[in-house]
């Protein structure tokens, strides 16, 4: 529906802002990269609109980018109408963010393993942002080999073994023609114990 209206009404701030809050509620909260995409859109349109700013502080939240995402906030509140409904939104999400700890982290290896130190709810919200939009970004570009690592690696810190393995299997089918990477792909993940039992990889003969 949301789809339409744009094609039968053409682009403005509000319609691509539609879009890219249905796409959230449908990945259940994640901010796709189709979604950030219709919030890059609408803020084109209207470089101050509040839902779009919102929308796209959140996606830099989940991929990881606290500063960026405190930034992108405060600059919205700095800038909201005194009798803006929507201000303690904002302000509950930058509490959350920046209460301790204070810096999310980024989706390197270290960096997904000391997500366990955040909360439940922040560890949630960062993870599973950074992971929805690596997958998606490997479905298209399966060259990355330190991107299917961290994928792996992710999802065994989150304990879902069986996405673990289909991520796995996914890397090696995309790498196939090249063995260097295939090896290293192996002997990065044998590092990820006990991951490496988890994805099934065996020890060269």
């Amino acid at each position: 529906a949301r789809r339409n209206a744009l094609r039968l009404l053409g682009p403005s701030a509000a319609r691509e802002g539609d879009l890219g809050e249905a796409l959230v509620a449908a990945a259940n909260g994640v901010v796709t990269a189709e979604a950030k995409a219709a919030f890059d859109r609408a803020l084109a349109l209207d470089a101050r609109d509040p839902r779009a700013k919102f929308f796209v502080g959140l996606a830099a939240e989940q991929d990881g980018k606290a500063a960026e995402a405190a930034a992108i906030w405060h600059d919205l509140l700095a800038h909201a109408p005194a009798d803006a409904s929507w201000t303690h939104v904002v302000r509950e999400s930058l509490a959350r963010l920046e209460q301790p700890p204070a810096a999310a982290p980024g989706p390197d290896a270290a960096d997904v393993a000391a997500a366990a130190d955040m909360s439940a709810d922040q560890r949630a919200r960062m993870v599973r942002g950074m992971v929805a939009r690596l997958a998606e970004r490997l479905s298209h570009d399966g060259s990355d080999l330190d991107g299917w690592v961290r994928l792996v690696r992710a999802y065994a810190v989150l304990g879902e073994d069986d996405h673990a393995r289909a991520a796995a299997a996914d890397a090696r089918r995309a790498l196939a023609g090249d063995q260097g990477k295939l090896r290293r792909l192996d002997d990065a993940i044998k590092q990820l114990a006990p991951a490496a039992s988890v994805v099934g990889v065996e020890e060269r003969k």
